[in-house]
């Protein structure tokens, strides 16, 4: 005889409300980093500055390199927020 197993199958439309909650506020996190990315950019070139002029060439030098990696994070960044957006519509 052929015994039956029940199997719980998880479904998109399962999640839990306070899971997508999160996931929303992320989305918003998400676009407020991206959009005030280049604000930054601009206070950590200024700070830079500053350290290199207080004889900190290596503290200078960091900061410089966390600025010409920004346009790379912010492509991240932005690839992170696409993905998001589109698993929350399949969670409708």
């Amino acid at each position: 005889m052929h015994e039956h197993h029940g199997h719980h199958q998880h479904h998109d439309h399962d999640h839990d409300p306070e899971e997508t909650e999160t996931l929303r506020k992320l989305l918003v996190m998400l676009d407020h980093w991206i959009e005030h990315s280049d604000s930054h950019v601009e206070d950590y070139r200024s700070w830079a500055g500053k350290a290199g002029a207080s004889g900190e060439d290596e503290v200078s030098r960091e900061i410089h390199l966390a600025v010409s990696g920004s346009d790379e994070v912010k492509a991240h960044l932005k690839r992170a927020r696409a993905i998001l957006a589109a698993k929350l519509i399949l969670r409708k």
